[in-house]
Order: C-alpha cells, then structure tokens, then sequence
C-alpha cells in the first residue's frame, strides 16, 4: 500500500483555486475504505532511499489490539466526528471492543513466526496455523466491513441512507481498490462478503442508532440500545464470519478439538471477559460457552445472545466500571 492520495477530484480548471464540490457516494466510501486500512497500518521507510509507505501490521494480536480501540473510540464518541451528548448510540461498538481484544487473547496465545515453527511441537503447529489464521482473517475482514458503516454514519449521517445501496468494494477509486486487493485474504474475502454490500440487518440497525439519538436515557432507549445491537451481531455473525471462516473445515476440525480438549492445561476457553484482561473470576463479568459448536450458526448466536444480554445487564448495573474498560482498550490505537 502507498500513501498516494487515495484519488483526485477535479473541480474546476483554475489551477490552486478554491471550489466546493459534493462528492458522491462512491468517493465517501472510498475515503472510509481507505481510513479502514490506514487504522491497521503503520509507516515504513526504506533503508537505502528513505521512501515512506503504509504497511499493514503484521502482527495478527496488534491489529485486534487496534480493531478494539477503534470500537471503544466510537463507543465513547472519541473519534473526530463523535458526539459525546449521544454515548451509547454505538452500543454494539462498546461490546465489539470486547470481543476483538478476546480475539487478540486467542491470537497471542498462539506464538507467532519464527517461535511457532520452532518452539511448537511438529504435530500441533498445523491445527495452530489453521486457527491463527482464520482468527486473523475473521477479525480484519469484519473490521473492514463495520468500521467503514460506522465511519461514514459518523461523519455523513445526513447521506447515510442515500448512500448505503452505493457500497460496494468493486466500484471504489482506484487507489483504494488495489489497497484493499493488497490485504491478506482479499480475493476470497470480497467474494465471500459480497464486496461490503448493504444487508438488511445494517439498514435497521443504523434507523434504530438514528432513533437513539432522539431518546432520553429510559427504559425504552436502553431497549433500542439492544435491538440495535442484536441486529448488527446477526449482520456480523451471519453475514460475514459465518461465510468467511466458520464454513472451513479445517476451522472446523481445530474447534472440535478445542471443545474436546477444553478445560486442560493451555487450552483456551470458550469465553467472553468484560475486561481488558483474558478472562476474569467474577461470574457476573463472564459468559462461557458449555454447551454447542462454535461453528454451528445457531449454537453460536445463542452464545451471543448470552454475551450481548450480559453485557446490557453489565452496562446498566455496572456502567461505570464498564466504561472505564472500554476506555483503556481506547488507548491500544497504536500497538505494532
């Protein structure tokens, strides 16, 4: 990836002069495709002539240390466009921080390069590589996809339903299409999630943040709060993780192993921590998958669905102690 303008506009032929023009929607969602990857990206320089050039962090645990403080950020209206008078309209954003730093969990609990290939035991690197990787794949394709939603509602709300029927990966400037080609897995990735295209669980999800920020803090807008939520976790489960990495068999094997060998010595749990540490002994800050296959859509949805009514009991009872954890995971923004 470069750091070329992501494109250029021309907006009249006098050359240095100033002339406002609306971009359309294709050149929106470029400019949020192209703020995705610049969230997982860090600056090179070459050794010998000191050219500079956005690289992807090649560390898979870095990345959804990043992907988290990017949900947390929206969370608390943090980003540049936010708007601190309506926290809580992201509120699927403040669960999601959540969940990708209990990715980063599994991905650092599997060694990275070199050590894998030679600290790990011959017979157990494959099932690690294969797990590794579709943790990888699932957590910066599904950042791809919600982040640039969630940007673009942000900054151009008032565009927003114009403009949703337009995403689509394939008809993005052309800087922005061979930066997203250059991802890993983006050739299977696009097909599979249909190029970032709108689904229906996305359009009733952001009409619902759009009512939230008409509502008083209520009972009825915390009900909105978790319709809203529950509706991007089918967008995000069904729609994309599903397709992308629960449908692989090799996935599949390494998960039966999992719940086989769980509750053994090194062999991580099937569980969901609200803190910034792995896993936590307070029973009401913790939901476990006992029961069920991970890759099983619906075995899984009833584990989310356990998590997301945990975390809305949390962020009503707990709120404080909540946000101050999704405040820390904020700050992981620049990890390589």
């Amino acid at each position: 990836m470069s750091i070329c303008p992501i494109t250029t506009f021309t907006t009249n032929n006098q050359a240095s002069s100033v002339h406002e023009a609306a971009l359309e929607c294709d050149q929106l969602w470029s400019m949020g495709q192209e703020e995705a990857i610049h969230r997982l990206s860090v600056e090179k320089r070459s050794f010998l002539f000191g050219a500079a050039k956005q690289e992807l962090v090649a560390d898979f645990g870095a990345r959804a240390a990043r992907i988290a403080a990017t949900y947390a950020r929206f969370y608390l209206e943090q980003e540049e466009s936010g708007k601190p008078h309506l926290k809580g309209r992201f509120y699927w954003m403040g669960l999601a921080a959540f969940a990708s730093k209990q990715v980063k969990c599994g991905l650092d609990f599997i060694p990275s390069e070199p050590y894998l290939t030679l600290a790990t035991p011959l017979l157990a690197q494959p099932p690690l590589r294969i797990g590794k990787n579709a943790l990888g794949k699932g957590n910066l394709w599904l950042f791809q996809d919600i982040f640039v939603w969630h940007w673009f509602y942000s900054k151009y709300p008032e565009q927003f339903d114009e403009c949703a029927s337009e995403r689509n990966a394939r008809t993005c400037a052309p800087q922005v299409q061979v930066n997203i080609d250059s991802l890993p897995w983006a050739g299977e990735a696009l097909l599979t999630i249909n190029n970032f295209q709108v689904t229906a669980e996305i359009s009733k999800a952001f009409k619902l943040i759009q009512k939230l920020e008409g509502m008083p803090d209520s009972p009825l807008r915390r009900s909105v709060q978790l319709e809203s939520l529950m509706d991007i976790a089918d967008h995000e489960q069904r729609k994309i993780l599903q397709p992308l990495i629960y449908e692989d068999y090799a996935f599949r094997l390494v998960l039966d192993v999992q719940a086989i060998a769980e509750g053994l010595p090194f062999v991580p749990l099937r569980v969901a921590a609200f803190s910034t540490a792995c896993d936590i002994k307070k029973p009401e800050l913790r939901v476990q998958m006992t029961e069920g296959n991970l890759y099983e859509e619906d075995d899984r949805m009833t584990f989310i669905t356990k998590i997301g009514m945990q975390y809305h009991k949390m962020m009503g009872e707990q709120r404080k102690y909540m946000e101050e954890a999704i405040l820390t995971m904020s700050f992981w923004g620049n990890l390589a």
